[in-house]
């Protein structure tokens, strides 16, 4: 099968997520579970949205959330771009802008999808370290990898 792959895709490992403990009683935070759990106005808006038309196709391009969005910031709608969480944004965001060789900078430690993302185009990953005065808990070293 890797002969029909490009280069730079057949030489890629696979995207690891992070560790994701499977204990009970454990808050992700690095996959972004809330340990308080929703508040009672997302319920109520929860029970409000039951309706018939879940069952309908969203919209496209999210046309109305892009439409509220561009009143809340004071911009166009056509600047708002919607997607299915933050891995499609980056994805899109990635596949539009980066090409084979293309360096992208990014802070570092931070989310490992970077690096494969920027593989996938080829282009050439320059992660940026944390100043040492930046305030970090991280109980990971921040030098940058390679």
């Amino acid at each position: 099968m890797s002969a029909y792959f490009r280069a730079n895709i057949a030489a890629m490992a696979g995207y690891m997520p992070g560790e994701q403990p499977q204990e009970n009683g454990i808050i992700k935070l690095n996959t972004n579970e809330n340990p308080y759990g929703p508040s009672p106005k997302v319920y109520a808006a929860l029970r409000k949205a039951l309706t018939p038309s879940l069952r309908l196709y969203p919209e496209p391009q999210s046309d109305t959330l892009r439409l509220a969005a561009a009143k809340v910031y004071g911009v166009k709608p056509s600047n708002i771009l919607a997607g299915n969480g933050s891995d499609e944004l980056l994805s899109i965001l990635l596949r539009c802008f980066v090409g084979p060789r293309d360096r992208v900078a990014y802070p570092f430690p931070t989310y490992s999808l970077y690096d494969t993302l920027i593989a996938i185009q080829d282009g050439v990953a320059a992660p940026v370290a944390y100043s040492a005065d930046f305030p970090c808990r991280c109980p990971w070293p921040s030098k940058t990898p390679r």
